[in-house]
């Protein structure tokens, strides 16, 4: 069976991310909705609650089409005069027309923000490098506006990891004065500047599933593990339907699953097979510092639950897990 070659973050990138302070890329399309229909526009289109969202909040939700698939995940962040549209990698355009097709005669402007860029800073001393800096810190799911180097920088602190995690959006032109100072003050803290390669390590871990890489359009949202990002009280709107007959029949044949494999990983698109039956494909693979050869997929479930064992097409085994790794549910402690 062919092994693919997986870069492998390094101990002191692990140690950043988990306890320390780390500064990484956050690559993400980005499309701000203005006009004054667009609170009522984007709430039709969306599986989170938006309207009555104050300036300065964020909502995660997904974008879903009609029979209910899964288009993107989105954080939607209400701005002033406007929502901006935090996109997977790459999407950008997809979603611009997707909102394009079902703009009809509401006042709303679809505008991508190509002049931006953003920047992740994580890790459990996180907020001390913040506060060094004399930046404000916001809650969970909170954006603030701050200065940093003479730039604007929009601060926002996801709600969602294990350890705090935070997101700094600037004009592009603006980055590298904005990495240099967070360099700078993070040198007295231990700042490190990790690889996306280790962040997508620690987002295995930590059981997020990203779009376009362990799910797509064929999706359902019950199938991410973000039920949070659905709202079952809001009112219609596209794909809305689905959803709400998966949550309340209990339908969704597939959920999301660690791996464990053995004895080392395979090629992301490998078969999970059970009982010699499809159960499912490997997704996402890493070569995690504390738990080894890990991965991601969509398990059906009649292979039950953690740790029941799945063969790998080609050979080899995994052990399904809960999620994360490392947590309550799951055996082994981060090291």
């Amino acid at each position: 069976m062919p092994k693919p070659a997986i870069p492998a973050p390094s101990a002191a990138e692990t140690s950043a991310l988990r306890d320390g302070v780390a500064l990484g890329p956050r690559p993400g399309d980005r499309l701000d909705l203005t006009g004054a229909d667009r609170e009522r526009f984007l709430h039709n289109l969306v599986t989170c609650e938006v309207r009555g969202l104050a300036p300065g909040r964020v909502a995660r939700g997904f974008l879903t089409h009609v029979k209910g698939g899964v288009l993107a995940d989105v954080d939607v962040v209400a701005l002033d005069d406007r929502f901006r549209l935090v996109l997977p990698p790459g999407r950008g355009a997809a979603i611009r027309a997707h909102l394009d097709k079902h703009r009809i005669a509401e006042r709303v402007e679809i505008e991508p923000r190509d002049d931006l860029a953003a920047l992740a800073l994580r890790g459990a001393r996180a907020p001390e490098l913040l506060a060094a800096l004399g930046l404000v810190e916001p809650e969970p799911g909170e954006r603030v506006e701050v200065e940093l180097a003479g730039a604007s920088v929009e601060l926002r602190r996801e709600a969602r990891g294990r350890e705090p995690r935070f997101e700094l959006e600037i004009a592009a032109a603006e980055r590298d004065a904005v990495v240099a100072a967070l360099s700078s003050a993070g040198s007295r803290s231990g700042l490190v500047e990790v690889s996306q390669a280790a962040l997508d390590c620690a987002r295995i871990e930590d059981g997020e599933l990203a779009w376009g890489v362990d799910y797509a359009e064929e999706s359902f949202p019950q199938e991410t593990g973000e039920d949070e990002a659905v709202s079952y009280a809001k009112g219609c709107y596209l794909g809305q339907e689905v959803v709400a007959r998966i949550h309340y029949r209990g339908a969704v044949q597939r959920g999301p699953r660690g791996l464990r494999f053995a004895p080392g990983p395979p090629l992301p698109g490998t078969a999970l097979l059970h009982g010699g039956r499809p159960a499912g494909r490997v997704t996402s693979v890493a070569l995690s510092p504390a738990f080894g050869a890990i991965g991601l997929a969509l398990v059906h479930r009649r292979v039950g639950e953690p740790p029941a064992a799945v063969e790998l097409e080609g050979g080899g085994s995994a052990a399904l897990t809960a999620l994360p790794f490392g947590g309550e549910d799951e055996p082994g402690a981060r090291a």
